[in-house]
């Protein structure tokens, strides 16, 4: 095979692989970010059912009312606060606040708030377990731990009760 043929030959495999790579990575699995027909992007999360290992004693009953706490995430001290109204274990309302100080985790945060309310409103608090949203990977994981102590406080005042 000539040089020039081998060359061309290489390129369209290399061409053709990434091809097959970026139709992958760009598939919405419900775990990223998927991109709407104006290219913008959309929030998406997944809402995981608590796993067969958890029993029924791990969850609610939880004490009505509205909480509001800090959740961490990283290695930095990270976090978000959460604000969040409770009724018969349902998330009936929710309000995350940044705290962050810079402008690119700040900028994450804010869209992170925005979004977070559309995934979780309605939802049973122990179904709730946000992944991945509005591109965001780690603040999840303070919201997370947010509803983690939520849940906690919840229970609490109801065997105060």
């Amino acid at each position: 095979m000539p040089p020039l043929s081998k060359k061309f030959t290489v390129a369209l495999v290399g061409i053709s692989v990434t091809t097959v790579i970026v139709g992958c990575t760009a598939t919405d699995t419900g775990t990223g970010t998927g991109t709407g027909t104006n290219g913008a992007s959309s929030p998406s999360a997944s809402t995981a059912s608590p796993s067969p290992s958890r029993s029924s004693a791990d969850r609610g009953p939880y004490k009505d009312g509205e909480y509001s706490v800090n959740g961490k995430y990283g290695t930095r001290g990270s976090s978000i606060g959460v604000t969040l109204t409770l009724q018969n274990g349902e998330i009936s309302a929710v309000d995350v606040t940044p705290h962050a100080t810079d402008e690119t985790s700040l900028g994450l945060q804010r869209r992170f708030a925005k979004a977070a309310p559309a995934l979780v409103v309605g939802k049973d608090i122990d179904d709730v377990n946000l992944d991945r949203v509005a591109g965001n990977s780690h603040t999840p994981d303070g919201f997370n731990d947010a509803l983690e102590k939520i849940k906690a406080e919840a229970s609490e005042r109801v065997t105060r009760s």
